[in-house]
């Protein structure tokens, strides 16, 4: 059975039967959510008030002629009892000739919006369909909160925000919330492509959740950079990374046992005003911009994420402002390149990190998100500034992926090494006790003896406080897939001996014994600690006391290793 979003002149009957049943029902279920849904069989009953209305609407809808969708995205529905296959394939959407976001919900406001109390576009069966669920399929199994849901995420910082986002919707609506696959009605696989591995961790979840007999919505990168893949997957229905606000609307058809693929992209972003469940309740992150302009022949997010998007400065700031207001202190800007940030939209980086700067109450600190060197080289004076702020870490995140120029360019890296070692001395010149993080490939298929050579020389070099290390994975679809591999073992040599000299030193060892103003924000509970960040994002570890959290405090600081320092507060807690 398909679905399909949005109303119609030809599917008046419709409506008027869908805004029958979600008047009778909207009452009822707000009076169940004020006493924690102890009231369901009340509520069922007042669903079963708008049984004949729909009943006689989804015979009307027989007749109606089907409105044609606005895009051709693929599409498939598991029907009661099987269907022919000769059925019409239909997107879940339908906003006719000109397709544009329906309006953005915010904080407390998606559970009013699905409940009608706002005029908006409703799930409807698909004309030519099925229609809707049969009378053995009990409505009060699908009332909000009778269903739990788990949500997993895998990948970058982007990726994790897009998961509190959907959590919150999902919250907000009405969902129970759990924390394993084996607990739940419905489980929601964020996934993430840019690595082998990643993606065939989310893979196997798919299979392990559909073989429990769970309902799957596959969402994240992967289902939107590669079609191919979409269309083979049975029984999983699927959200595009531009509209994970139509997480609700995915995740109640898959658990009345259709099959959604919204896969169709969006030029705009969904709303950094919609309501989100962290994973780390003092530690928000925060989207800045979509997508990249680079073209690196590595890469599959390009094909999920497109171009660059950015937010407004003003969406932003307001963001931050509301995530202090509930405790958070601890801001991260997520991006797929940083540097590109405001190009779309006629402004940059550094008048954002300035003015956020200038917004954010006492005692919460911001931390820039990854970027490309192209586009940051030209802003590095403005981020000097910003990064000796004291309400800025003194971090950045800057990949440089090989020390070789030759491998660079077959990587269509649009930098070379001397360009990248500029931007790094400019900042160690400027903020001697920065933390730098950065990344490198291992085996890239170009990459000679000399090339491996020059990399670790790099590596050596700089000694960066942080590095991210990672064997080559060939994606399909990129340019690199083309290229002849390196043998396996090559690259597991390179990848080992690059990860053995990263951890042959210890990078905290020259904060022994100083004095430094620490920002708590999380708990080790297996080892009874409170984790915290010094303004060089040291990571510094307590003696666990949760009245920190959310606070900083100066703590000396003792015994170190290569991942943190041990630390003792000596006073001063604001």
């Amino acid at each position: 059975m398909m679905f399909t979003l949005g109303g119609s002149p030809r599917q008046q009957a419709m409506s008027r039967a869908v805004a029958a049943t979600a008047a009778a029902c909207s009452a009822a279920l707000l009076a169940v959510l004020a006493v924690r849904w102890r009231a369901v069989a009340a509520l069922a009953a007042a669903a079963a008030e708008g049984g004949e209305e729909q009943e006689e609407g989804r015979r009307e809808a027989k007749v109606a002629q089907p409105r044609r969708p606005a895009v051709a995205v693929a599409a498939a529905a598991v029907a009661a009892g099987g269907g022919t296959g000769a059925e019409a394939v239909r997107d879940l959407e339908d906003f006719g000739e000109e397709a544009t976001r329906p309006e953005r919900l915010g904080i407390g406001e998606v559970l009013q919006h699905w409940l009608g109390k706002k005029p908006s576009q409703k799930l409807k069966p698909q004309a030519g369909g099925c229609g809707c669920s049969s009378g053995a399929q009990d409505s009060e199994s699908y009332l909000p909160g009778k269903q739990k849901v788990y949500v997993r995420t895998y990948g970058c910082p982007h990726n994790a925000s897009d998961g509190e986002y959907m959590m919150g919707q999902l919250r907000d609506y009405g969902y129970t919330l759990v924390d394993s696959m084996e607990d739940c009605d419905a489980c929601v696989i964020n996934s993430c492509t840019v690595k082998h591995p990643s993606e065939t961790r989310a893979m196997n979840m798919v299979t392990n959740a559909q073989q429990a007999g769970k309902q799957v919505v596959l969402a994240g990168c992967v289902p939107s950079s590669d079609k191919k893949l979409a269309e083979s997957l049975e029984g999983v229905s699927m959200l595009d990374v531009t509209q994970l606000d139509r997480i609700v609307d995915v995740v109640e058809e898959s658990l009345k046992g259709n099959t959604v693929k919204l896969l169709q992209k969006r030029k705009d972003l969904p709303s950094l005003a919609l309501p989100k469940v962290r994973k780390d309740k003092f530690a928000e992150i925060i989207t800045i911009n979509a997508g990249c302009l680079g073209s690196c022949t590595f890469c599959k997010t390009k094909h999920a994420r497109g171009k660059v998007v950015s937010y407004s400065i003003d969406e932003i700031v307001a963001r931050a402002n509301q995530a202090a207001a509930e405790g958070v202190c601890q801001i991260e800007l997520a991006s797929e390149d940083m540097g590109a940030y405001g190009i779309d939209i006629g402004t940059n980086i550094v008048e954002l990190l300035l003015k956020l700067s200038d917004a954010l109450p006492p005692g919460v600190m911001l931390r820039t998100g990854m970027t490309n060197p192209p586009y940051i080289m030209q802003h590095i004076d403005g981020i000097i500034e910003a990064l000796k702020r004291p309400n800025v870490h003194s971090f950045m995140h800057i990949p440089v992926q090989s020390g070789s120029d030759a491998v660079l360019q077959a990587m269509r890296r649009e930098y070379t090494v001397a360009e990248f070692c500029h931007l790094i001395d400019r900042l160690k010149e400027a903020i001697p006790d920065i933390f730098l993080l950065s990344d490198i490939i291992c085996g890239f298929p170009s990459e000679s003896r000399e090339d491996w050579e020059a990399t670790m020389a790099l590596v050596r070099k700089y000694r960066f406080q942080g590095l991210h290390v990672s064997q080559f994975y060939a994606r399909p679809g990129t340019a690199a897939a083309r290229m002849k591999p390196l043998k396996s073992n090559i690259i597991k040599d390179r990848w080992r001996e690059c990860t053995d000299e990263t951890n042959a030193y210890n990078r905290n060892e020259g904060l022994e014994g100083r004095i430094e103003r620490v920002w708590f924000s999380a708990t080790e509970e297996e080892r009874g600690q409170t984790i915290g960040r010094t303004k060089a994002f040291a990571k510094v570890l307590i003696t666990r006391d949760d009245t920190l959290l959310g606070r900083s405090a100066t703590v000396k600081l003792g015994k170190s290793c290569k991942l943190h320092v041990e630390g003792k507060v000596v006073g001063d807690v604001q």
